[in-house]
Order: structure tokens, then sequence, then C-alpha cells
């Protein structure tokens, strides 16, 4: 057997090997230590809620945390203020190390310009649909004398006319000038005595006017072609009682004995009938005429 061989059996070399590897252990546990303190291994910070903070709020937070934080992004929510917090990464509740940067999307300083949408002629609920999709609000809605009731207009802001198209800061509030249904042009009442509803309908459309209440026999079956046979408000004694344009006017109906073929007016003013009754010919005349 060699020296070293007979070496390795001794109780000298075994004192050795355990020294060396006693010393080995010391030394790896020491740089566990030292790399556990360095990492704070195992220990891990909460990231905190930061949405809808002010960036100052942001920076009180973070530093007691020992955190740090970029602004990585900036976009535009109307009910936050300018540069507050829309967003973070990581995200609230995640665990993270210390220092660790937290990068947020930030509430830009001011809104974006946004075109006014063509809503003029349009209902106003179509215009409130087509501005909040646009990212802007209705302000005051200014009834004026128009006959279409609740069509826009105009469009207002500051109390100036503004064009479709023009460019302003998204949230704004856009003033509605609307339509009241009536108009402000008063004319005589047209007398409807004696026409079928039908042409009634056709005359009041001429006319501006509306048609009101309406109150039938019970026995009338073409409703269209039925009588009428009153009329409120009636043309007055003189024929001479106004009215607004857009106001209605309510008809009483009676079953029509005859059922006139009816032929389109040529003007509001001329109602023609043809009488279905052999041996009659047409006749012509005024709204109301006999």
């Amino acid at each position: 057997m060699s020296t070293f061989l007979q070496f390795m059996f001794t109780k000298y070399f075994w004192r050795h090997v355990g020294l060396m590897a006693f010393v080995s252990l010391l030394l790896l546990g020491f740089v566990f230590l030292l790399l556990s303190t360095y990492t704070h291994h195992g220990e891990s910070i909460t990231v905190p809620d930061l949405r809808k903070l002010t960036l100052e709020q942001v920076e009180k937070r973070l530093e007691a945390l020992n955190l740090r934080y970029t602004v990585l992004d900036s976009a535009y929510q109307q009910d936050l203020p300018p540069l507050g917090v829309i967003d973070q990464t990581p995200k609230p509740g995640d665990k993270v190390k210390e220092s660790r940067r937290i990068y947020l999307t930030v509430n830009a300083t001011n809104p974006p310009l946004v075109p006014i949408p063509n809503i003029i002629d349009a209902s106003l609920r179509s215009a409130e649909v087509q501005l909040n999709t646009a990212g802007l609000r209705v302000g005051q809605q200014i009834r004026v004398p128009d006959l279409a009731k609740n069509a826009v207009l105009d469009i207002k802001i500051n109390n100036k006319s503004v064009a479709p198209g023009t460019k302003i800061p998204k949230g704004s509030a856009i003033d509605l000038v609307l339509g009241d249904g009536l108009g402000n042009t008063r004319i005589t009442v047209p007398s409807l005595i004696g026409l079928t509803f039908l042409q009634a309908k056709l005359a009041l459309r001429g006319y501006g006017l509306n048609v009101g209440l309406v109150t039938k026999e019970e026995n009338i079956k073409d409703m269209e072609n039925a009588l009428v046979t009153r009329q409120s408000p009636d043309p007055g004694p003189e024929g001479d009682r106004l009215i607004t344009q857009g106001e209605p006017v309510d008809l009483f109906l009676r079953e029509n004995p005859e059922s006139p073929v009816l032929q389109m007016p040529d003007t509001f003013g001329d109602i023609h009938l043809t009488p279905t009754s052999p041996g009659n010919t047409g006749t012509s005349g005024k709204p109301g005429g006999n």
C-alpha cells in the first residue's frame, strides 16, 4: 500500500477533512447571510393603490415605502385632476422588493381637442348621443319659436354660435338652441268642416298646424273618409280667428255616407272631391266650402 493511501486512513487526515468542511460551511453560511441582508430575501412590500392620486400624493406614499415611480404614459379622464393617476404597473396588492419602480399612466394636463359633431336638425335625443360619444356634454337647452319641436337649430358656446367640426376641449359643455314646436307665425284658423279626415290632415299640415284631439262616432268604418262636422278652434264668425303655427286643432268626425274618392289637392287651399255616386260630377272649393 502506498504512503498516500496509508495517510488517508489516519485520524490526522480525517481531522483536517472535517475542519475544511466546517470552514466551507461557515463561509457558505456567511455568504448567504450577506446576500439575504442585501436583497432582503423573503421580504416584500405590498404595492399601494395609487389611482386617482396626484403625483404629489404618490411621491409621499411611495417614499414612505422605499419605492419609486416613473410616469410612463398619459391619457385623459374628465373626472380626474390634471396629472392624476389613471393606471399603474405593478397593480395594487402586488408584492415587490424595496426600491422597485412603479410605472404610472397619468391624466393629461390639458384635455385633447375633439370636433363638434354635425347635430344641426338632429333631434335632442340624437344630439345627446352624438355629443356623449364625442366626449362632450349638453349644456343649456334654449327654446326658440320654431315648428320643428326639439330639433337642434343652432350650437352655442359662451353665447356664441359655433359650426359643426369646430374643435373644442374634450368634456366641454355645448348649449343647444331647440325648436319649441310652435313657431311665432299667426295665421287665420282654416275651415275644415265638410272635409274628410284625410283631407283635413293634409290641410292642417299645409297650414303648419297639428291634428289635436279626434272625437268620432262609434259607427265609423272608414276613418280616413269620415267627415269633419266640427272643429276647435273654429274660424270664428268672420273667419278671421288667429292661431299660432304648430298649435293643434281638435276634430269631430262622423261616418261619410258617400265615401268620396280623394284626389290630392294642388294647393292646401283647394280640395277636390269626386263622389262615387252615379250622376254626380266633381266639385271644388276652399276648405269648408259647400
